[in-house]
This record gives C-alpha cells, structure tokens and sequence, in this order.
C-alpha cells in the first residue's frame, strides 16, 4: 500500500451498474463479460501529499489471448502524473476474444510510484460464452471469369452454451455481385451442433479482372461470428477474349483491304 497519506478510490464500471469503495487494498475487483467483450474497470488515485507524482501502471497475470491497456478517457496510457493534492482516474480495459475459454481469471493490477512504492489491487475477470458462432471451416481462395457464377461452402458451429436463432451466412461482396444461400437461414441451431451453407455468387460481365477480397461471416439473432476473408480472382471471360480477337482481326482485314486499294491506283 502507498505510504505517506495516498488515499485510493476504486469503482467498477460495469454497463449501467457501478460500485465504490474506500479501501481497495484488500478487495478484489471482479467483473464477468461474455467471450469478445471488453471488461472496463475504473481506478481513482488521489494524491494527498504536497509534491506531484507519475505513477507507472502494469497489467500483470493477464492470459495471452486477452490484451489489456489504461486509459484517462482518451489515448492509451501507461503512466499518469497526479498534482499535489489531486486525483487521476485511470481506466483499466481488458479485451477477450471470441475464442477466450470460459473460465475465471485472476490478474493483478500495479500502479509504482516514481519513489518506489506500489500498490497492487488483484482483479478477478470471469469469462461466460453463453452465445458463440464459429466459422470452422471455408475455402480461402477462388477463381471466376467475369460475367460467371462460383460458388463457396461455410460451416459453421455453435460453440456457446446457449441456442442461437435464425442462423444465417453473410458475405460482404461487390454491390453488383449476386449472392445466393443455401440455406438462407437455420431457425435454430442447439450448443455443439454446425450447420454448412452453400453460396452462390454471380459476378456481373463488367467486372474487370482482379483480387477481389470478400467478407465472410455468420450471424444470428444473438451473436455474430469474427469474420473471415475468401479472396476471389476474377479474370476476363472467354467469350471476351473471343470478341477482342475478332475485333482486332476485323481491323487487320480492314488495313490490308485498304492498302490492297491503294497499291492499285
């Protein structure tokens, strides 16, 4: 705990429900998110001692899959400077992933003072994943000619712990692409069950030829899935290939006509 006189307030900032309390060295800070939420907690330190401090702030204990940063409601910090006699809130952010096992996490928070002394508030994040979709698995890489259909499969899995209803594929293609599902939506889809989707695209004549990146997710009314990525390569089609030849032989014909023409006057 900090000597000379610091007086600590810590609150938790959880949605719309908020908690202070006066003396924080003893208590563990806990807050429960769903799997891919942000936990934010809220530290107030108030320097009672005549002389400005900077006070280093650390995460430690974190898991590897989550990333954790501070914050005074703007830029991410990693220090903040307390006035004699004043306060500095610094909020603390722990970001999950979609991915993050369910369980309770302890890890422990350090603000060093620049004397030296540290004061270390031990926060507890518990981790649900009532409502998880998982793309497990997709084809990355596609090619198509212009003016042409192709097509794509998709599964995906309820990895949460909780039904999810009305599953459906969603893919962020060009506005003139034409996408088709099969199924276009799954009424319901129980824990550990999948589901595979079949899209059809239709790629519109004058798409000039490129590698085009199309988003891929599913979603549902209770969660989305982290989207994916196919990359699709969109060359020139046949037939218009065919037609540039045949307009470029047209044009030799129609020069050696003319100078047929010419060479007999």
């Amino acid at each position: 705990m900090f000597k000379q006189g610091i007086l600590l307030i810590v609150a938790l900032t959880l949605t719309l429900f908020a908690v202070r309390v006066a003396q924080a060295d003893a208590i563990a800070l806990s807050q429960t998110v769903q799997a891919g939420e942000t936990a934010v907690y809220s530290v107030d330190l108030r320097n009672q001692t005549s002389v400005s401090h900077d006070y280093a702030l650390a995460l430690t204990a974190l898991p590897t899959d989550m990333s954790g940063s501070f914050t005074q409601g703007g830029p991410v910090v990693d220090q903040v400077t307390t006035a004699a006699q004043g306060s500095s809130q610094v909020f603390i952010r722990i970001e999950t992933t979609r991915t993050s096992p369910v369980g309770v996490y302890d890890i422990q928070f350090t603000a060093t003072r620049d004397d030296g002394d540290r004061l270390e508030i031990p926060l507890t994040l518990v981790v649900e994943n009532t409502y998880a979709l998982q793309i497990v698995s997709q084809s990355t890489t596609l090619s198509v000619f212009s003016g042409k259909d192709f097509t794509f499969d998709v599964t995906a899995s309820n990895s949460g712990a909780a039904p999810v209803t009305n599953v459906s594929l969603q893919v962020d293609a060009p506005a003139k692409w034409l996408v088709q599902t099969d199924p276009p939506r799954v009424n319901e889809l129980a824990p550990g069950e999948s589901v595979d989707f079949h899209a059809t695209v239709n790629t519109p004549q004058s798409q000039v030829a490129i590698d085009q990146p199309v988003g891929v997710s599913v979603v549902s009314d209770q969660v989305t899935s982290d989207a994916s990525e196919l990359t699709v390569r969109v060359q020139k089609s046949p037939s218009y290939l065919y037609s540039s030849a045949g307009v470029m032989l047209f044009a030799i014909a129609g020069v050696f006509v003319y100078f047929r023409r010419k060479g007999r006057r």
